[in-house]
Formats: structure tokens, C-alpha cells, sequence
């Protein structure tokens, strides 16, 4: 009676065992992801890291020399990829900062790095936002143009849609508008170890990583852009009023949930 259940996919054995769409909602219908948006641009970050264009060491400041402030920070200049994955980058979180400037990663990288980075988890959209920026730069491609090309056009994924910045960068945090049936296929290859139809989207090695406590975010950890779950081995994507994408691997299960829920019951 606490929940606003829009859609609910249950996966076994790469199989749908159960599905359901509680009218007015439909399986064609692209539901909004809030912040389990992030593990999608994890997953953008990993394709890059394969690909070597991108390593976790890279240091987030040499990817927008334009938009640095004058004087550096030693804790500025030590902040990488990685500090950014698992919401460590030693930035205070400013949920407001994206409301009140255009300017989202100048004003990012001027603020002050209150913590040495690697050491506090904080949890940021403007730190996933941060990473969609750099993969835009270190590609040449929007994050979602990236993500179509090397992970949803393989697996047949089409109707995807992902808010931009005024700068002109997919916000990343958050803004993916995506069907049920297609977060299911991203669990699916997940669960798989980033294969899909025999074919290696992703590396193994990227899928181990964000499925392994990273950070010490949440009740029981936090992978890259992923949080672990009280289930020994669960892992899942995870946004406000209930958007899961939920990985359990020893019962090779995948649930997707999307939902309007304003309470924890």
C-alpha cells in the first residue's frame, strides 16, 4: 500500500520469470532513472578504460585545463578518475550548484577539496557529472552517443533517452529516460560479466570491479558508481523513489523495478 510500483521484471537463467506493468503504465513507456543513471555512466567509464582511452589513475584536473581556477590545490591536482567512481573525490556535495550556474564543471573545480581525495565517501551527482564530461572529452562523443554505439545498438537497445547540461553534456547523475525491458538487458549483461550474446561488451575485469566494495558508502559498500547489497554478492543500480536495477549473482537473478515511492517500506 506504500508503493507506486510503475513496472517489475524478475530474470532467471537469462529468462523472464516474471513481469509486470500496473496500468497506465506500459512496457513500451521509458521511465525516468534518477540516480541509477549512474552505473550507466560507469559502464561508459569502463568501455573508455578497455579501450585505453581513459586509465582510473588519470588526474580529473588535465582533462579541462581551460576551466581550472588560478591557483591549484594539491588535493585539486591529486583528484583521479577513480576519486570520482566511488564518490571520493573530497568535494563538499552542492546539490544546488547545478540551479544556480551554466558553468557546471568550472564552478566544480573551483570549489574547495575540503578532504585529501580517496579517503571520504560523499555521495554527488555533480562528481558522476564530472566523469560523463570526461568521457565526452576523451572520446569525442556524447556519453550517450558513446553508450549507443558500444553497448545498446549490440543489444538491440533504442529508445534511450539522457538529459543534457547547458554546456552541452549528458547530466550523467541523473536524466536517463529508459524502457524496463532494456534496464533487464543491462542486468542481464551484467550479470553475465558484460557479455551479450556471446559477444564481450564490456571487460570482465570492469564488471568485477564495480561489482566489489570500492568505497564505504551506504550500509554495506559502494563499487564504482554502484552500491553492494545486504545479500552476500547482490549488487545493483539504484535511484530515488525506487528505480533498482538488482544483480544477484549465486541465484543468477536480475530484478528491474521502476517506481514513484515516497518511503524506504
Amino acid at each position: 500500500p506504500q508503493t507506486d510500483i510503475h513496472s517489475m521484471i524478475v530474470m532467471r537463467h537469462g529468462k523472464v520469470v516474471g513481469e509486470f506493468y500496473p496500468k497506465p503504465f506500459a512496457p513500451e513507456n521509458q521511465h525516468t532513472q534518477y540516480s541509477s543513471s549512474k552505473t550507466l555512466v560507469s559502464l561508459a567509464a569502463g568501455i573508455a578504460i578497455d579501450e585505453n582511452r581513459l586509465r582510473l589513475s588519470d588526474r580529473v584536473a588535465t582533462f579541462f585545463p581551460e576551466y581550472l581556477p588560478d591557483t591549484i590545490s594539491t588535493r585539486l591536482a591529486a583528484m583521479t578518475v577513480r576519486d570520482l567512481l566511488t564518490m571520493t573525490s573530497g568535494i563538499k556535495p552542492d546539490w544546488n550548484m547545478r540551479n544556480r550556474t551554466e558553468a557546471w564543471i568550472q564552478t566544480f573545480l573551483s570549489k574547495e577539496v575540503i578532504h585529501e581525495p580517496g579517503e571520504q565517501f560523499a555521495y554527488d551527482s555533480m562528481v558522476t557529472y564530472m566523469i560523463a564530461a570526461i568521457v565526452q572529452k576523451v572520446t569525442g562523443q556524447k556519453l550517450l552517443d558513446y553508450l549507443q554505439e558500444k553497448l545498446f545498438d549490440p543489444m538491440n537497445i533504442h529508445r534511450v533517452h539522457w538529459e543534457e547540461s547547458p554546456e552541452g553534456v549528458n547530466t550523467g547523475g541523473w536524466g536517463l529516460h529508459i524502457q524496463s525491458e532494456s534496464l533487464a538487458k543491462i542486468g542481464q549483461l551484467w550479470l553475465d560479466g558484460g557479455r551479450w550474446n556471446e559477444k564481450q561488451l564490456i571487460s570482465e575485469s570492469w564488471i568485477e570491479q564495480i561489482s566489489t566494495k570500492q568505497s564505504n558508502g551506504g550500509d554495506f559498500g559502494y563499487g564504482y558508481q554502484t552500491w553492494m547489497c545486504a545479500y552476500p554478492g547482490a549488487v545493483r543500480a539504484d535511484g530515488a523513489l525506487g528505480q533498482y536495477v538488482i544483480v544477484v549473482p549465486d541465484k543468477d537473478v536480475v530484478i528491474v523495478l521502476t517506481e514513484a515511492s515516497f518511503t524506504n517500506g
